[in-house]
C-alpha cells in the first residue's frame, strides 16, 4: 500500500472504514461523530439523486456538531424496538488521490437482526469517502452513502 500524504497509507484509511463499521455495529453510536473531521460532511442519498447530482439528502449533517444531534436523538428521543445491524463491506477501491485527500469508494450491505429473530436486508450502497490524516489519525472529511434503493425504512434514524 503506497503512502498518499505523510502519515497516511490506504491501509489506514481502510482500518478507519473498518473500525467505523464495527463502532455502528457495536451500538457504541455516541463514538460516531469522533471519526469525523470538523468540519465534515455525512450525507444519504439514493442512487438515481446521485447520478443526477440532486442535491435532495435523506440525512445530511455538516459538522460535528449535527453529528452529536443525531446521536442524542438515537438514544434519548427516537423510541423504537431493540434491534442489531451488521454491515458486511467490499474491499475499497481508490479512486483519486491528492496530497491531502484520499477519496475511496466501498459498497456496502446491512443487515438488521429484530430480538425476536427476524433478519432484513436494510440497505444496500455504497461509500464515497473524502478520507485526510489531521491531529495524527485517519479521518472522514466526507462520507456520502448512496443507497441503490429509493425505498428507504423508516428506521434509518442511524448512521449507515
Amino acid at each position: 500500500m503506497g503512502t498518499v500524504t505523510p502519515g497516511i497509507t490506504v491501509a489506514q484509511a481502510r482500518q478507519l472504514i473498518t473500525d467505523y463499521t464495527y463502532t455502528i455495529d457495536d451500538g457504541a453510536v455516541s463514538q460516531w461523530p469522533t471519526y469525523f473531521t470538523e468540519p465534515c460532511l455525512y450525507r444519504i442519498t439514493t442512487r438515481q439523486n446521485h447520478e443526477m447530482i440532486m442535491p435532495l439528502s435523506i440525512m445530511l449533517c455538516d459538522n460535528q456538531a449535527m453529528l452529536y444531534d443525531r446521536v442524542e436523538a438515537i438514544e434519548k428521543a427516537n423510541i423504537f424496538e431493540p434491534h442489531y445491524y451488521r454491515h458486511v463491506l467490499s474491499d475499497s477501491k481508490v479512486i483519486d488521490q491528492t496530497d491531502s485527500t484520499l477519496h475511496m469508494e466501498t459498497s456496502f450491505i446491512c443487515v438488521r437482526t429484530m430480538l425476536d429473530g427476524r433478519v432484513t436486508l436494510f440497505a444496500t450502497g455504497r461509500y464515497s469517502d473524502q478520507i485526510v490524516f489531521e491531529n495524527g489519525r485517519c479521518l472522514f472529511r466526507s462520507r456520502v452513502v448512496i443507497l441503490d434503493s429509493s425505498k428507504v425504512d423508516t428506521l434509518l434514524a442511524i448512521p449507515l
